[in-house]
């Protein structure tokens, strides 16, 4: 009987032992994915970690980039003072030797041998005969005196020139901006795209304007197409396009007035910047509201503007900070 009843109880026994192993399952179950929650969680704060360091890098570079663009701009402004003075110091001894110019030849002129005869006069044994022919070469041609000033005069414009196009290039060429680099000498191809889309399906119309544009910039920089004549405005010769020139007429007719203006407008440029003899496309410091080459004082005002504005951006930034 004893066994009887050990055997009912067998499966209440079995029920239990089967109920526990299953909560232990499910407690180890729940650990498990308590685990791999935890982990995931780990996964995306190291990740969150790195990419906050990617972040702080890349804000640290750009302020290592400001920095080094505050201070080359500070240096471009102590070089562009120093070059306005130059301008300066020179237009002003300019206007003295203008002035000057006239009596210092005449009385070079009326006395031509003056200096040599007074340093052989002086008794200095150490004068040198080839110097002193120099000197009287120079008194005897006075003009050859001025022309190496204007010559020296020719090369630091030149040079000034060339700073300021290397100041323009280094500036960002986003937004719309008076005074900025232009490449005299190159024809606008956004005429020619509209022009070719009126006449042309879509699919046809991009490879044909840029075929038209490669031509007529081709025309362009051809020297032995010269579509000017000479005409006299009150009493003085000037050049001026040639509206009866055959080419411009076959494009006009051909493309329309967009595509034509834009080739004037492209020699007119060439013409006014002196370069028909050599057409090659060149940068150029350029006043696009007044449609014209910035003089040298304009474009020093701009950049002295520009660093100006710079420099008041980098003391905002570090009052923000």
């Amino acid at each position: 009987m004893a066994e009887t009843g050990d055997a009912s109880r067998l499966p209440t026994s079995l029920d239990v032992l089967a109920s526990d192993v299953h909560s232990r399952l499910e407690f180890h179950r729940y650990a498990f994915m308590d685990c791999v929650g935890i982990k995931n969680a780990l996964h995306c704060v190291i990740e969150e970690r790195e990419n906050l360091q990617q972040r702080q890098n890349a804000i640290d570079q750009l302020v290592a980039e400001k920095d080094s663009l505050t201070k080359k701009n500070e240096e471009l402004a102590a070089e562009l003072e120093s070059l306005k003075e130059q301008l300066q110091a020179r237009e002003s001894s300019d206007q003295q030797q203008g002035s000057g110019f006239q009596q210092s030849h005449s009385g070079m002129q009326a006395h031509p041998r003056l200096m040599l005869k007074r340093k052989r006069q002086s008794g200095d044994e150490d004068v040198d005969e080839h110097e002193l022919m120099e000197d009287l070469s120079v008194i005897d041609n006075p003009d050859q005196g001025l022309n190496t000033e204007l010559e020296a005069t020719r090369k630091e414009i030149s040079d000034i020139h060339s700073k300021l196009i290397e100041g323009f290039a280094d500036l960002s060429t986003t937004g719309g901006r008076n005074i900025a680099l232009k490449n005299i000498g190159q024809l606008d191809d956004r005429p020619f795209l509209a022009a070719c889309r009126k006449k042309l399906p879509a699919e046809e119309a991009q490879e044909k304007a840029k075929e038209v544009h490669r031509v007529w910039q081709g025309h362009i920089q051809n020297p032995e197409w010269n579509p000017f004549k000479t005409v006299t405005v009150e009493g003085i010769p000037k050049e001026i396009i040639d509206v009866d020139d055959d080419k411009l007429q076959g494009l006009c007719a051909a493309w329309g007035e967009g595509v034509h203006k834009a080739v004037v407008s492209c020699l007119v440029e060439i013409q006014e910047s002196g370069r028909l003899g050599d057409r090659n496309i060149v940068p150029e410091v350029w006043n696009y509201k007044c449609k014209r080459k910035a003089t040298h004082s304009e474009s020093i005002e701009y950049l002295f503007g520009q660093v100006k504005r710079l420099s008041d951006a980098k003391s905002r930034t570090r009052s923000a900070r």
